[in-house]
């Protein structure tokens, strides 16, 4: 069975599903738009499809069996609307907006439709993940650490709060959403937040590092730390403190569990995105939802969580999650 797939946004992560997709036999490559007409030319030429920098044009000019919406934060216009309107199931990347009433607008529309989405929270597709998931249905979790600390992504749009929405909601809500994923729903949030280290750049206003502390419905509570500030290797990752063992995650790379009296050590290996694009497209196939492990409705959670947080950085209160 042939999948016609469209692009809207050609960039970096949109190359990288690219190549994944190129890795599926039944995946042809259909549309490829990009406001940059140069980036979709560049799509096209390596993996096929027509040429458009009009995501509307594209999608009333060729049929296709799926599309992925690859684009920054702030550039959500309606992409997904119009997906919605013509009944194409979507993979967007995250965050999947800025404002939490739009999207859950868009939540409600594909709900109508009972739409095939998927979005982009790749982490947990890892092998590691699949192997400590089931540790934390013991109900002996006690707290956790969590950490997004290293440095500036050079993006002009990264660094300004109204187009990325700051690290916590662009970068960090991969750890925001692993907590969830792996631990259950955050209740409310209280969050500080750090500026002054990151000097003289231009557009730059967004905070240099942030410290979020998270209560959760089951009674675990743990602490996210952001920072974009550093100069040195920093930390991505977790460590869950159990009363048997501690976990050590270091995001797509290993997780090491200390028993106490043995230590084990596991390895991802994998391609992580052709392992979520892989579950998409069988999802689109056998119209099973169940196949995708982060649809819209579920990161539009992880989007509330993150703005929940924001909102406790800038009015240093105690933010109650409401979805």
């Amino acid at each position: 069975m042939e999948i016609k797939v469209g692009f809207i946004g050609c960039g970096g992560i949109a190359n990288a599903h690219m190549n994944a997709l190129s890795q599926i036999p039944e995946v042809k490559f259909a549309g490829m738009c990009d406001i940059d007409e140069n980036k979709a030319k560049m799509a096209s030429e390596k993996y096929g499809g027509k040429v458009y920098t009009d995501y509307k044009k594209m999608l009333n000019d060729i049929e296709i069996d799926a599309c992925f919406i690859c684009l920054p934060p702030f550039a959500h216009k309606g992409q997904e609307e119009f997906c919605i309107e013509k009944n194409i199931p979507f993979l967007v990347e995250k965050p999947i907006h800025l404002n939490k009433n739009k999207a859950k607008k868009i939540l409600e529309k594909i709900k109508e439709k009972n739409l095939i989405t998927a979005v982009g929270y790749q982490d947990r597709y890892q092998d590691i993940i699949s192997y400590i998931k089931p540790f934390f249905a013991e109900d002996n979790l006690g707290f956790f650490t969590g950490w997004w600390v290293n440095g500036l992504p050079m993006v002009y749009w990264w660094r300004r709060k109204e187009m990325s929405g700051g690290q916590a909601v662009e970068q960090t809500t991969h750890i925001f959403d692993m907590t969830r994923y792996l631990i259950g729903e955050p209740v409310e949030v209280f969050a500080v937040k750090r500026a002054g280290l990151i000097k003289g750049l231009e557009g730059y206003n967004i905070e240099d590092a942030s410290g979020v502390s998270i209560y959760f419905e089951n009674g675990v509570f743990g602490v996210i730390f952001s920072g974009c500030f550093l100069k040195v290797p920093g930390k991505v990752g977790h460590d869950f403190y159990f009363t048997d063992k501690v976990i050590e995650y270091t995001e797509r790379q290993k997780v090491k569990i200390n028993y106490g009296n043995k230590i084990e050590e596991i390895y991802e290996t994998g391609n992580l995105l052709l392992k979520e694009d892989s579950a998409f497209i069988e999802a689109i196939k056998t119209k099973n939802q169940s196949l995708i492990k982060s649809s819209y409705e579920d990161a539009y959670k992880t989007l509330v969580f993150t703005l929940c947080a924001n909102e406790a950085m800038e009015k240093n209160k105690l933010v109650k999650i409401k979805y």
